[in-house]
C-alpha cells in the first residue's frame, strides 16, 4: 500500500466513494489473493467491474439475489477467503439481515459488506432505496463491525485496516462525486478510534459519514459567534469509542451527535446510551434523518437541505440548545 500523497487524496475526493473503493479493492486483491469479491448484478454501480477483468477467477456474479450473495461469501470464507459483498445499503442491510446475522455473523466468516448510497444518496430512486436504518440494524447484530467513513482517504485507509482484520465488517457509503476533504494528509486510522478534528470547551459535535464535513463548517460558524467546538469523526459506530463520548461530555456544555440516518437507532441513540451508562450529565441533541418514510424525490444534495443536514441548521441547533 502506498503512502497517499496531497495529489492522490485530491484525486480520491474527484473520484468519490464508489471510485475510491474500486480503486483500492484492485491493490487489495493484488496483495491478498485470497479476495472474492461477490456482486448482485451491480458491479457498475458498485464499480467492481474493473476488479471481474483482473481477477475472473476471484469474483463471483450472483445476479438479483442478494441473499445467496451473503450466503456463499460465508461458505466461501469457510474455505479461506476474504469475501466482499458489495450493494445498495438498503439491500445490504434489510433484504439481506438473516443472511448477515445468521450465516455471517453468528459464524463469525471473514466476510466484508460494502453498502452504497446509504442515507437519501440515492435521490430520485425513492424510499426502497433509501439506507436509514442500516445503522440501527447493523449495531444491533452481535460480532459485526460497522464503519462509516468521513472522506475517501479514511474510506481508503479503513479498507486496508478492516482486510488485517478477522471477521465481519459492514461499510456504509454515501454521496456521489467530488467528496469533501476531511483529511489533507495521509493519516493512520484505527478501528474503534474516533478523531478529533478541532478543540472547543463549549461543545462538542459528533458526527459520521458525509456530516463531518458539515460539521466541521458548523464549528467555523459557532467560532464566529464566540463558541468553542469541538468535532469529532466517528468513523467506527461498532465498536463505539466510549474514551472520547465519556470525556466531551464531561469537559462541554452541549453534546450534538450529526448523521445521516434515520434518529431512531442510529450513531445519536448511540451516543445517548454511552452518556447514560458513563452517568455524565452532557445535554444531547440529535440531528438526523425524520422517523418516517421520506417519499420526497430530488438530489441528494436537496435532500440533506430539506431534512436540515447542513452546516447553518446544526449551528442554529447548538446555539437554541447551548
Amino acid at each position: 500500500m502506498a503512502k497517499y500523497t496531497t495529489e492522490v487524496i485530491e484525486k480520491l475526493s474527484e473520484l468519490g466513494f464508489r471510485d475510491t473503493f474500486g480503486r483500492e479493492i484492485l491493490e487489495i486483491g493484488e496483495m491478498y489473493p485470497n479476495t472474492v469479491v461477490l456482486a448482485a448484478d451491480l458491479s457498475d454501480a458498485t464499480r467492481v467491474t474493473k476488479f471481474s477483468e483482473k481477477f475472473p477467477n476471484n469474483f463471483i456474479q450472483v445476479g438479483i439475489a442478494e441473499q445467496n450473495m451473503m450466503s456463499i461469501a460465508s461458505g466461501l470464507s469457510l474455505n479461506g477467503k476474504m469475501c466482499f459483498c458489495a450493494t445498495f445499503a438498503s439491500f445490504a442491510t434489510l433484504r439481506c439481515c438473516e443472511q448477515v446475522r445468521n450465516d455471517i455473523c453468528y459464524q463469525n466468516r471473514n466476510v466484508k459488506i460494502i453498502g452504497i448510497d446509504s442515507g437519501v444518496a440515492t435521490g430520485y430512486l425513492g424510499v426502497t432505496h433509501y439506507g436509514l436504518e442500516d445503522i440501527a440494524v447493523m449495531r444491533s447484530i452481535s460480532n459485526l463491525t460497522v464503519i462509516s467513513p468521513s472522506d475517501c482517504l479514511s474510506l481508503a485507509k479503513l479498507l486496508w485496516e478492516i482486510v488485517k482484520y478477522e471477521g465481519p465488517v459492514y461499510i456504509r457509503l454515501s454521496g456521489g462525486k467530488n467528496i469533501p476533504i476531511i483529511y489533507h494528509e495521509d493519516y493512520e486510522f484505527k478501528i474503534g478510534e474516533s478523531v478529533a478534528l478541532t478543540e472547543g470547551k463549549d461543545v462538542s459535535i459528533f458526527a459520521t459519514g458525509l456530516m463531518v464535513s458539515e460539521a466541521l463548517e458548523a464549528a467555523s460558524i459557532l467560532r464566529k459567534r464566540g463558541i468553542e467546538v469541538k468535532v469529532i469523526d466517528i468513523h467506527t459506530i461498532k465498536p463505539l469509542d466510549i474514551k472520547a463520548i465519556k470525556k466531551a461530555a464531561e469537559e462541554t456544555k452541549l453534546i450534538v451527535t450529526v448523521e445521516e440516518h434515520n434518529l431512531t437507532g442510529g450513531l445519536g441513540s448511540a451516543v445517548a446510551e454511552v452518556i447514560a451508562e458513563q452517568g455524565v450529565s452532557s445535554k444531547l441533541v440529535r440531528i438526523g434523518l425524520p422517523d418516517k418514510f421520506i417519499s420526497k424525490f430530488g438530489s441528494h444534495k436537496a435532500l440533506l437541505k430539506r431534512y436540515g443536514l447542513t452546516c447553518s441548521n446544526i449551528a442554529d441547533k447548538a446555539i437554541n440548545n447551548l
